[in-house]
């Protein structure tokens, strides 16, 4: 039964675990989700379903990436979030950021799917909410084959509270004589959104009249929105209500700054619309400030009678009495004024005279931001783009950047080109190199990884040295020596200082741990051994021995061997130096008896031997006969 309940018990526990793998992979696949890179057709087109699905609704921190041109041919394009409710809200959208990278979107047919009912707003978005689209050029053609009221933008039909930076349009819209409404530009209906540096260069032509249309190069309808360094340089041709090179209608505080057109401006009709080179019709608390046009304006189909009341150079009617108009441009036209309403809305000129350096001078001095063009009229500023630098380690002090020689702050925006980047920061070796920003985003992350200084392993150098010198042969134990020095480590940084500073250390307490070996005694206890050995007694003076003895001193080391061996030599010395006190003799005695080493008496010595000689042969005979006689 225990078996049992074991078995249960873990079958329950093996159940749990697996259950909760696939929701570990859901989780990290929701982690990864808001990041997503698209390289085919297939991708994109699994993007546009994720959207309609819902799965990028208010995910304004989603990245979709654009990492390759595209080519839409043979696909009738349905926008992407085209779910809608019967009362044509939009049911799901983007608004997160969308970036194109520069690359191109091409053969994008509009032609089927537009003006059908179930899609009110249409282009490469239906709408966006929130959301940022940058650096895509969208190139295709519509050609109108359903009637019906469509916002439509190539980029965006409607754009709210969105911003759409650096793109390019190059499609053309022609209506085929049907009857449509609606409005067609890069962005259809801007709402409290922002659009810069981006052109249009498609050419757009309604042939019919329409009632409620407004067409413009950026923006067809624009809202509490500013349009800036944009520039159109597509043709019109347009019987709509509301025609634009710019915008095809502003108003309610939107603003036009520093944008130009170019196209071909072909107005139809008798006048009833409005039809301007930069805006079609302006409305309250409206700006337009250091734009121009320098694009024809064929009056060649246009039957207005003069005075020409609803077209103008800059803008082409005004629906309120506070607009703001500022150091705007427009090339001359016979009867066109700059707005009829407003007669200084700007200043008329030829269009060589806009070709000039001069022309260039005279907008930038009032305010204007254009680079000089010897061929042509003045052009926009380059797009400047946010480059963050992420310098490493992050803990680093006193970060200093300098680009092109020129102290930053950072993040920094600049153009896209290639620049010289010096990265210092204390502590560390400064940090030289080039990078390269395009519009692709990856390049707008620059990572500088700066490298720390060497630390100063001088005190390391002079330990090893000093132990290099020592003769570790005269060292009870050098080991510890060898092993601190075998411990130092190379390529530490400064600030690994402390550990190279211990390193010297270490090899400093370890040298000076060090104990010499004792010196060899073995000699000067040989010397007083055999200075013990003698009798001082027998000697006249004894004292240079005891006094050479006494004066050893214990415990020298080996370093002190020479004075140990001196008093080895000292006691052999003082022996050496020894003389034998004279041989004792009795009263009286003559003091002239044969000594050791005195040869002036041999005959008596040979005699004294003669005589001890014979005595010893007779006692033998004497002795033998008296055993001979028993």
């Amino acid at each position: 039964m225990k078996m049992k309940k074991k078995f249960l018990t873990f079958l329950l526990a093996l159940c749990l675990v697996m259950a909760l793998v696939p929701m570990t992979a859901f989780a990290e696949e929701n982690e990864q989700s808001s990041k997503t890179s698209i390289t085919t057709v297939d991708e994109l087109l699994q993007f546009a379903k994720a959207v309609d699905n819902g799965e990028y609704d208010d995910k304004t921190d989603a990245v979709v990436s654009l990492d390759a041109d595209l080519d839409l041919t043979g696909i009738a394009w349905t926008p992407i979030g085209s779910v809608f409710a019967a009362d044509g809200t939009l049911l799901h959208y983007f608004s997160g950021k969308f970036y194109g990278n520069g690359h191109t979107i091409s053969n994008l047919d509009f032609s089927e799917n537009h003006g059908k009912t179930e899609y009110p707003s249409f282009g490469f978005f239906s709408e966006v909410y929130g959301a940022e689209i940058s650096g895509l050029t969208i190139q295709g053609k519509l050609d109108v084959s359903n009637s019906g009221y469509v916002y439509f933008g190539t980029v965006a039909g409607v754009a709210a509270d969105s911003k759409i930076f650096d793109c390019v349009s190059d499609v053309s819209f022609t209506d085929t004589d049907k009857y449509i409404n609606g409005t067609v530009a890069m962005c259809g209906y801007a709402i409290n959104s922002t659009i810069e540096y981006c052109q249009n260069k498609g050419n757009f032509s309604i042939t019919k009249d329409v009632s409620s249309f407004q067409m413009g190069g950026i923006a067809g309808l624009a809202e509490n929105s500013t349009v800036q360094y944009c520039v159109n340089t597509g043709d019109m041709t347009s019987w709509t209500p509301c025609t634009g090179g710019i915008v095809g209608q502003l108003y309610n505080n939107s603003k036009i700054i520093n944008c130009y057109s170019t196209g071909k401006m072909v107005p139809l009709g008798k006048g009833t619309t409005d039809f301007g080179g930069i805006a079609g019709i302006v409305g309250a608390g409206t700006e337009i400030r250091h734009c121009y046009f320098a694009g024809e304006m064929d009056l060649s189909q246009y039957t207005a009678t003069t005075p020409y009341k609803r077209l103008g150079g800059i803008a082409g009617g005004v629906s309120s009495n506070t607009p703001v108009f500022e150091n705007n441009y427009f090339v001359e036209t016979e009867n066109i004024p700059a707005c009829f309403k407003y007669q200084n809305a700007g200043t008329e000129k030829t269009l060589d005279s806009m070709k000039t350096e001069d022309f260039f001078n005279e907008i930038t001095a009032a305010g204007g931001n254009y680079r000089f063009n010897s061929n042509g009229t003045p052009l926009l500023p380059a797009p400047k783009y946010t480059v963050s630098f992420v310098v490493t380690p992050a803990e680093l002090a006193n970060v200093v950047i300098k680009v092109n020689g020129q102290e930053v702050a950072n993040p920094v925006n600049l153009e896209a080109g290639t620049y010289t980047v010096e990265v210092s920061a204390a502590n560390c070796e400064v940090s030289n190199s080039n990078i390269t920003i395009t519009a692709d985003t990856a390049t707008h992350t620059q990572t500088i990884a700066m490298t720390y200084l060497p630390a100063d392993y001088t005190k390391v150098d002079e330990a090893i040295a000093k132990a290099n010198a020592l003769n570790k042969d005269n060292y009870k134990d050098f080991t510890a020596v060898e092993a601190a020095v075998n411990s130092v480590v190379r390529d530490k940084n400064i600030t690994e200082q402390s550990e190279v500073d211990a390193m010297a250390k270490a090899i400093e307490d370890a040298i000076a741990a060090l104990q010499y070996k004792d010196a060899d005694y073995t000699k000067v206890d040989e010397a007083i051994a055999k200075a013990n050995a003698l009798k001082k007694d027998d000697y006249k003076d004894f004292s240079g021995v005891e006094a050479a003895v006494k004066a050893v001193v214990r415990g020298k080391n080996i370093t002190e061997q020479s004075e140990v061996d001196k008093m080895a030599k000292d006691i052999e010395s003082a022996i050496a130096a020894l003389e034998k006190k004279p041989a004792s003799t009795k009263a009286g005695a003559s003091d002239k008896g044969p000594r050791t080493g005195d040869t002036s008496n041999l005959a008596l010595w040979f005699a004294l031997l003669f005589v001890s000689g014979g005595a010893v042969i007779g006692t033998t005979a004497v002795s033998r006969k008296k055993k001979h006689n028993r």
